[in-house]
This record gives structure tokens, sequence and C-alpha cells, in this order.
């Protein structure tokens, strides 16, 4: 049977039509019902009965803070209680914990897990070791040309959920999104552990413009895109529109149908090289300017033939290159000179890397997906200000993160809640949230399992097709199938046991926290710490009477199917032998795993 190619433009056109389905609301219908089951205390159809979306009453700034800039909060570890100590005042705070983050450091209790999990073998393998023995020399198991693509998928779990510092996994998330490639495609399920580690992580505190070229010579990227295919006689231009479009100027620096000599000009500082003397440079891109660019790129291969010893790594061939001279963004003079072999690409990536346009269409995305989907222009501005600036910096982009973290405008409770979790986020915020005890690795039926749910949420990372990367914007992951699948996954991690030993602590968390005062453990009493845990807040006026919890507690104490027995007194506390052995007729432990699944799905927690 033939298999239909479709091109990654009408991948990215698909992407953008699907998010028009988007219909649900943030302030619209988005909780469970409370329809109680004597054998499987579990809510159905969780769009009907409602929770209204409201702001999370007495929110701490570090609530603000642990969800932008990781994944929620940990108990123990991200909460008020840590944040305090981080210095007198939120500020200093803030600047204290994104430079400890930014730093890193020993992650002991991760390393742990994956040291233990003892079967993700690709993560010490170079790339011309994982070329060799996944895509020369694959074969099944251990061997799979799939291995690495597979590891990743999964490490990406164990990293976000367990890391001491997760706004470096945050900050991975980003680049993998904007430098986006399909995990699975040819090359690059061979090559991810190397994309992931060589490409997105060695560079994403670096600068742009080596970034950028690590991106353009890795297998993934060049296959993905299909630039090793782009020659002279055969130029293939996708790469180098998504290299513009995308990765660097974006499309809100395209000027439309028109001719290079039609662009406003601007002047830059740089001179040489690929800069006129007179420093004048086009401020937008066109048509032609992606056409040279092509130009410039082809002969950039990889080295995948056995007659240049099958090594994977970048290859430039000559043979297949364009010499002639170009004109790539300065009006249609030329300014790339015939005969210069690769450094005709090496140009092209420099004058996109440190074009203002760039600056500015990346300070725009970084502020969309750290803090608000319509973020100040002011904002947006600074940080653009603060990239350009240091372009020649090693440590360019370090400085933009610090810059934008530290802006007034991420401590402005203006634009706070701002921003709806997206699938991914949700499962690991619920996972630190409820100290899930998980270790996602490959070869293993829970991780498996887990796999399967996360595919129906349509976020299960590095399997978005299109080169424009998994959405950011919220109204994307407002429809009832990606919330719904996300609460399944949920509802799954809360429930799943081995062997009577469930991944997810409630019963044992919950009863170690009332064993001094046994008489308090009431429903009210148990719903109000959860949500504190949980949400590292209470409201000055107490949690009685807020809908959310209102909901929650009458969850927690409703009448069982045999209706000869009461619902519960919420003031009344649940025996702990009840709780401990799950009891006939209320069910304590199926009742507390029910509604905590309910607290989570509320908007209080699915906001950020």
């Amino acid at each position: 049977m033939k298999i239909k190619k479709i091109h990654r433009r009408q991948l990215v056109a698909g992407g953008a039509a699907s998010a028009l389905l988007a219909a649900l609301p943030l302030t619209g219908t988005s909780a469970k019902t409370n329809t109680f089951n004597a054998t499987k205390f579990k809510y159905k159809n969780k769009l009907t009965a409602a929770i209204k979306a409201a702001n999370l009453p007495n929110q701490y700034f570090s609530h603000v803070v642990y969800s932008r800039l990781g994944y929620g909060i940990t108990p123990g570890i991200f909460d008020q209680v840590r944040w305090a100590a981080l210095g007198s005042s939120d500020s200093e705070r803030l600047a204290n914990f994104v430079d400890q983050q930014l730093a890193g450091g020993n992650d002991t209790n991760l390393d742990n897990r994956i040291n233990q999990a003892g079967n993700y073998v690709t993560l010490n393998k170079g790339l011309g070791q994982m070329w060799q023995d996944h895509h020369v020399n694959s074969g099944s198991g251990l061997r799979s040309s799939s291995r690495p693509i597979y590891e990743m998928e999964r490490l990406k779990f164990l990293r976000a959920t367990y890391t001491l510092f997760p706004l470096q996994e945050r900050i991975a998330d980003f680049w993998h999104d904007h430098f986006s490639l399909n995990g699975r495609s040819f090359y690059a399920r061979s090559t991810m552990t190397s994309w992931d580690r060589d490409v997105i992580r060695t560079h994403m505190l670096g600068n742009f413009q080596s970034f950028l070229t690590a991106t353009a010579r890795h297998p993934a990227m060049l296959y993905y895109l299909d630039n090793y295919n782009n020659s002279v006689s055969e130029p293939n231009e996708n790469y180098a529109r998504e290299l513009i479009e995308l990765h660097t100027l974006g499309v809100e620096n395209y000027f439309g149908l028109a001719e290079q000599d039609e662009v406003p000009m601007i002047s830059v500082p740089e001179r040489g090289g690929p800069w006129p003397s007179d420093g004048m440079i086009q401020e937008y891109y066109v048509d032609n300017d992606v056409y040279e660019a092509t130009r410039c790129l082809t002969g950039w291969r990889v080295n995948d033939s056995s007659s240049n010893g099958d090594t994977g790594f970048f290859m430039y061939d000559d043979e297949r290159h364009d010499r002639f001279q170009k004109s790539v963004l300065t009006g249609g003079q030329i300014n790339i000179p015939a005969n210069q072999g690769q450094t005709d690409g090496d140009n092209v990536l420099a004058l996109l890397a440190r074009h203002p346009g760039t600056a500015k269409h990346i300070a725009g995305k970084l502020a969309r997906f750290f803090i608000s989907d319509n973020p100040p222009q002011s904002l947006i501005d600074d940080v653009a200000d603060v990239f350009y600036e240091n372009r020649n910096a090693a440590d360019q982009l370090k400085q933009v993160f610090v810059a934008l973290f530290n802006h007034p405008e991420f401590s402005n409770p203006a634009n706070w809640q701002a921003k709806l979790k997206r699938p991914f986020d949700t499962v690991v915020s619920a996972m630190r949230a409820l100290r899930t005890n998980f270790t996602v690795k490959p070869d293993d039926d829970n991780s498996n399992n887990l796999e399967y749910r996360m595919d129906d949420t349509g976020h299960y990372p590095f399997e978005w097709q299109a080169p424009d990367g998994y959405p950011t914007k919220s109204s994307y992951w407002m429809s009832s199938t990606a919330l719904i699948q996300t609460w399944k996954t949920v509802d799954w991690l809360i429930d799943r046991s081995n062997s009577g030993t469930y991944i997810t602590p409630v019963r044992v968390t919950t009863l170690n926290n009332f064993t001094a005062n046994p008489e308090d453990m009431s429903p009210e009493n148990v719903v109000a710490w959860w949500m504190q845990r949980i949400l590292n807040t209470t409201p000055v006026q107490g949690w009685s009477g807020d809908p959310v919890f209102e909901s929650a507690v009458n969850f927690l104490r409703q009448r069982p199917s045999d209706e000869s027995y009461p619902s519960w007194p919420r003031d009344k506390a649940i025996p702990r032998e009840d709780l401990e052995e799950n009891s006939w007729p209320y069910r304590w432990h199926e009742r507390l795993r029910g509604t905590l699944s309910l607290l989570l799905a509320s908007p209080y927690f699915m906001q950020r």
C-alpha cells in the first residue's frame, strides 16, 4: 500500500485548524459529577457537573513561581516554607531561586532512580556509537532503532517529576518545542538521546548562534526537515523555510509577497562577513530570502554512506553545493560571494541568529510560554534587548532567562493564573503534589500503561509531527478530549497499585498526618489539609464555603449506594481502621482517591 507523505507545511496548517475545535473555555464547565457507586467510587462524565473556574484564593507568589518555572508544588521541597527560606522578600527569593535553578548541581534522588531503573542504556552513548548501535547495526530490544527515542520519552517524565532543578526541565521543554522535530522520524529515533543531550541541554543556556548551528548539523534535524537532500541539482527549501519562519525571524517578520529591494532596511552594528560594509540589512524577510538561504545550505548532509564511513555525523558535500554568489537579507545586494563552500551556510546562520527580528521573535515566544498567552509588549521588548545586546556572549541565553524571570511583569499579579497547564504538565505536577513513587522507565508495564494514556491526551513527549512544536496557547488544550484524557491519566496514577502497594500513597500520607490527632480526621479537615498541601495556600477565612472545597467535601461524605446508611457528617472523624482497610460501606480509601482526583481536575489546580 502506498503511503502518502504529508508535507510538513500542511501539518502546521492542520494544527491551526485543530485549534478551532478547542471549545471548552476556562470559565466553563470542567469538573466531575458527584455520581457515587459503591463498588467503584468514580465520577462519570467529567464535564457535566460544573465547578466554575475561578482564581485560586490567597495565592502565594511561590505558587506562581513553582508553577511557571517548574511543575508546581512538591510538598517539603517546593512549597511556601522552602520559599520563605530563600530570602527576605519575594523579589530576593525569586532572584535566588532563579540563580540556584540555572546553576544546577547534584540531583542525587533523580540519579538514583535512573540508576536503579537499570535499563536506560543509551544515556552515555555518544552520537557515533548511537548511530552504529541503533541505526547501522540496529536489531531488536536494547539494539532497536527506536531505543533512543523510547528512552527519552520516558526519561522526560522521570526527570520532570523527580529533579531538584525543574526550571532546567522547563527550559528544555521550551527549546524542544522551538526546535521541534518528530522523535519517531527515521534518523531522530536512533539519535534522540544525542539530540536531547548534545544539542538541547548543552546549548540551552549558552549562545544562540552556537545553538542554532548545533541544531542545523545534527542528523535528526538534517533528516527531519530534508536538508540532507538539499543539493544544487534538486534544491529543497523545507529546512531553510522553517529555519527562518520558526527558528529565527518568525512569521511576524515576514514582509509578504515582495521583492528583496522593496523591504525596509535597518542598520546593525555588524560589519564584514555576510554583513555589508554599511551594516544595512533588511528589517524583514521575503520568499526570495528563503530561496537564497536554501542555496546557501546545499551540500549540508549526514555522513550516512558506507563509502564515507557511515558515521552519522554532519558532512559537507561540495559536489552538491551551489557555488554561485547569493543575496540574503540585503535588499538584493550580493553578500555571499561565490565559491565559499560550507561558509555560505555558516553565514546564513550568523545573519539569522544576530538579526534584531530574531531577538523579538524568541523573546515573544518565551514570554508566551512562561508568563501569559498575551504578554505585555514592554516585557517582550525588554527581553529582546537583552537577547540582542548579548548576542556575542557565551551565556547569552542564560542572561535572557534571568532578565525574563526577574522582570517586573513576571511578578505582576495581573499576569498570574494566566495559562492552563498542558497535559504533560498536569500529570507531572499531580505526581509531584501527591508525591507519587513511580520510576518511569523502559520495559515496564506501568510505564507502558502511562504511555498509552498520555498518547490519548495529545501531549506525549516528542511526538508532535509538525515543525512548530506543541502549542503553548491555553485555548488549544481546552478541548474536552485533552482535558478528559488528562484527568483519566491522573486518575490512573492515583488508582494504580502493585500487589496492593499504591504508587501514589494517598492513604498512607493521610493517615500519617492525622496519627497524632485521629479525632480530627473528618471529611472537611481531610479535604482542607489536602487542598493546602497540593495548592500551597489556605484562604484567610478558611476553605469553608469555597465552591471547590464544598464540592470535594460533599463528594467524600456522600451516602453509599446502600441507602440504609446516611451521608457521613462533615465534621465527624473517619475511623482510622476503616480508611486503612477500605471497609464497606463507605470505602474510605476509594472515596479519598476519588476526592483527590476531583481536586486535581479543578480550575485551582489546572491553572498555571
